[in-house]
């Protein structure tokens, strides 16, 4: 039995000595282009050294970074099995940080990797080439701990024409580990450029310097991958593996046709701390094929995209993205916002399967945070059975769900749902009643196609909008209920088992159709008036816009009945005004005979005695005013010549920033001249704690001096664009603004964003007092403020 058991042995041990007996290694030990001991000689003594697996190592004397010349082009990796490494870690001294640099002429590539056992690089600082790494052929491709485009240290770019680029390969780029990633900045094109090729992508930096701090563009896309291998599957980032991709020029991440592709755990469009942006020139992720998910519902599977043009640009059918981060910190709490639509979806006529956006199922995992961009939350551009269910969506400056490119205000409801184009303009329900305790009820109406089942989605949003004509969006998910309409299309519905929410809290509603098409929110009936303002006497005609108007529709405006009301449509309502009070905001209400209403909050304001339509400042005036930032000095006077005090223009900016929901934390009594608690105290102290002011020096605010209008200049740029902002070099552009000087930069660049054109004769006239009708100017066109 004992020799039995030794033959068993040794047999497998003979088995491996065999394989051993195949592999090499080669030892790079100078820079020189050629000869022995060149890295040339290494690549060439390794394709002629039979199967691998083989490897070059470096053992350069000297300390420091060794730069490697090449003259023509290094020999093609070609080891027909096995493959070949080239391990630049290996070079003594190495901790972390390429030792050995390659840089090649721009008319020829780097590595190629041809022979079918493929190749490794790893360790190198490549740069100066016609493309770092390349392969034409579907053979494995490894790359790690390289910087390809950039020097050693990871900070100057040293551009490659593209920084990798393979047709049809199997890719390892980066790895598991961070120690794996490449630093993958700084390249003439695209930084991975795959044409139908998979594998994976994890743990690089694509776009930044190594600290992932300042951008180092690649001058494309930071990966572009077109097509892909049949039944291999291409992985970018992955749980605790996303890769930082960030800074480049056109999109991070660009994928066209590619048949199977999973993006999860990446921050796109954001520094390595996921705190501060470094935006991709076009987009985060811009996607067109199939099979394609972007997150996933596991715990680190969720991408962060924030800090770009726009976030998500998906055109595909049957995708799933879950999970992700549009618009949001690292935190996911504070804003870092895509500066237009957080994602925008375009989808086939008629797909195959639905798309899902959110969760897949009631209350099930995979709810996307979609908070704070600059445009539309999510856009259905095109396209149908794009289910939207589960996500978190808030704060974003237009439509939470928009079915409509571009739009600015939600899509009316039409009688028995027969519209079509994107998600088949599926009508959003109507909310008539909310009742808040140990559970809400919501009681409302859904008017859609007749005899259909329908699934309701339910959301809360805070009492308080930041403006006051916000539409809704869905912040909190709730839960779910369904309904069926009936033969009219209509099927009333009452709520009862949602879980509680603080009273007064704004609920909105989806409804989705059995073929997974999903509806805008609900909103009120009423969207928009097309006069905003007008004589205090009354007789001003306007016209209202919005949904589910009824033939008897009634309209007040200020508590007082509209004369004169015509419902020419489901849509449209015409009207005079009554006499209201001088200088107020007024709400408007719509109510159907049917008991249905709905609230255009401040919409009208009558006007102030000192503010006539013929006034310069008219519309300003009123556009601040019906935005609730100020109501005016009392007694229908707005004080349009009076100066603004400082004490006032703490509370205009951070209203204006931050919205009317925000309130400031207790003063502490930092300034000497402003006592605590007073009435301005909170909102100074707040201005100051957030880097806008430093007050007048001498441990002083100086609240109740005028505002100038060079430090006018300082308050809003900082306040649009955050303390740490500094503006670009003057050039001198006003006669009476000295450049340099104190505030000359400020003040030029608050005429280059269009806010101010000076106070005329090219002058700005830098040390006049602010007007409250000149600040009603400066606060509506710095915070984008309409009516």
């Amino acid at each position: 039995m004992n020799r039995t058991h030794r033959a068993f042995v040794l047999v497998p041990v003979l088995a491996s000595l065999v394989r051993v007996a195949s592999a090499a290694t080669f030892s790079v030990t100078n820079t020189s282009d050629s000869g022995a001991g060149s890295l040339r000689q290494a690549i060439a003594d390794a394709n002629s050294g039979g199967p691998g697996p083989h490897t070059i190592t470096f053992d350069i004397p000297g300390s420091g970074v060794h730069t490697i010349v090449p003259a023509t082009g290094l020999p093609f990796l070609s080891v027909a099995s096995g493959g070949v490494t080239i391990d630049g870690t290996t070079q003594p001294g190495y901790a972390g940080s390429p030792l050995i640099q390659v840089t090649c002429g721009a008319i020829f590539s780097g590595f190629t990797v041809d022979g079918a056992g493929g190749g490794t690089i790893k360790g190198l600082a490549i740069g100066g080439c016609l493309t770092a790494v390349t392969a034409d052929t579907a053979v494995p491709v490894t790359v790690q701990a390289c910087h390809i485009g950039t020097d050693a240290t990871g900070t100057v770019a040293a551009p490659n024409g593209e920084g990798i680029e393979v047709a049809a390969a199997i890719l390892t780029i980066g790895g598991p580990s961070a120690s794996d990633g490449n630093l993958i900045s700084g390249n003439g094109g695209h930084g991975i450029n795959m044409n139908a090729g998979g594998g994976t992508i994890q743990n690089n930096k694509i776009g930044t310097d190594v600290t992932g701090t300042v951008a180092l563009p690649n001058v494309g896309n930071g990966i572009n991958t077109v097509l892909g291998v049949s039944n291999v599957p291409l992985l970018i980032g992955g749980p605790g593996a996303g890769n930082l991709i960030s800074g480049n020029t056109m999109y991070g991440i660009q994928v066209n046709q590619h048949p199977d592709v999973t993006i999860q755990g990446n921050s796109i469009g954001t520094d390595a701390s996921g705190t501060a942006a470094i935006a991709n020139g076009i987009g985060g992720i811009d996607f067109g094929g199939a099979n394609f998910v972007v997150g996933g519902t596991g715990a680190g599977e969720g991408n962060l995209v924030s800090g770009n043009p726009i976030g998500l640009d998906l055109d595909a059918d049957g995708m799933v993205v879950q999970g992700n981060f549009v618009g949001v910190d690292a935190s996911h709490t504070l804003a870092l916002p895509n500066t237009g639509i957080g994602i925008r979806v375009t989808s086939s006529p008629t797909p195959a399967s639905p798309s899902v956006i959110g969760s897949s199922t009631p209350g099930g995992p995979g709810g996307n945070l979609i908070a704070f961009n600059g445009g539309q939350g999510l856009v259905v551009s095109s396209g149908t059975r794009n289910t939207i269910r589960g996500n978190s969506i808030h704060d974003n400056f237009a439509l939470g769900i928009s079915l409509l490119n571009g739009a600015v205000n939600p899509t009316a409801n039409d009688a028995g749902d027969a519209d079509t184009g994107p998600n088949d303009m599926q009508n959003f329900p109507l909310v008539s009643s909310v009742t808040y305790g140990a559970n809400t009820t919501v009681s409302g109406l859904l008017s859609s196609t007749p005899n259909t089942t329908f699934d309701l989605d339910f959301y809360s949003n805070a009492a308080c909008s930041n403006f006051p004509r916000d539409y809704l969006e869905g912040e909190t998910y709730l839960g779910s209920s369904q309904v069926t309409t009936d033969g009219s299309g209509n099927a009333p519905f009452t709520v009862s088992t949602l879980p509680s929410v603080a009273s007064g809290s704004k609920i909105s509603v989806t409804a989705t159709d059995p073929s997974g098409n999903t509806s805008e929110f609900s909103q009120r009936l009423p969207f928009f008036i097309n006069v905003h303002s007008g004589p205090a006497s009354g007789g001003t005609g306007l016209d209202i816009s919005g949904t589910n108007f009824l033939p008897d529709a009634s309209v007040t405006i200020g508590g007082v009945s509209a004369t004169g009301v015509s419902v020419h449509s489901s849509t449209s309502i015409s009207l005079l005004t009554s006499p209201l009070a001088a200088g107020t905001a007024n709400d408007l209400v719509v109510t159907n005979t049917d008991a249905t209403a709905g609230t255009l909050v401040k919409a009208f304001v009558a006007d102030f005695l000192d503010v006539p339509s013929s006034q310069q400042f008219y519309s300003f005036v009123t556009t601040l005013v019906s935005n609730a930032i100020t109501a005016g000095i009392g007694g229908g006077l707005y004080g349009v010549n009076d100066d603004t005090l400082r004490q006032q223009m703490a509370v205009f900016i951070l209203k204006g920033k931050h919205g009317l929901c925000y309130t400031p934390p207790d003063c502490a009594g930092v300034f000497s001249d402003v006592p605590c608690p007073s009435t301005f105290a909170n909102w100074i102290e707040a201005m100051a704690n957030e880097g806008i002011t430093g007050g007048c020096g001498g441990g002083q605010f100086c609240p109740q001096a005028p505002v100038r209008r060079d430090q006018m200049a300082v308050f809003l740029l900082k306040g649009e664009h955050g303390s740490s902002y500094a503006p670009p070099g003057c050039a001198g552009l006003f006669a009476d603004v000295p450049c340099p000087s104190t505030f000359a930069n400020w003040i030029e660049q608050l005429s280059n964003e269009g806010i101010t054109g000076g106070c005329g004769g090219g002058n700005y006239c830098p040390s006049n007092p602010n007007t409250r009708g000149q600040m009603a100017v400066f606060l509506v066109k710095t915070f984008n403020l309409t009516q």
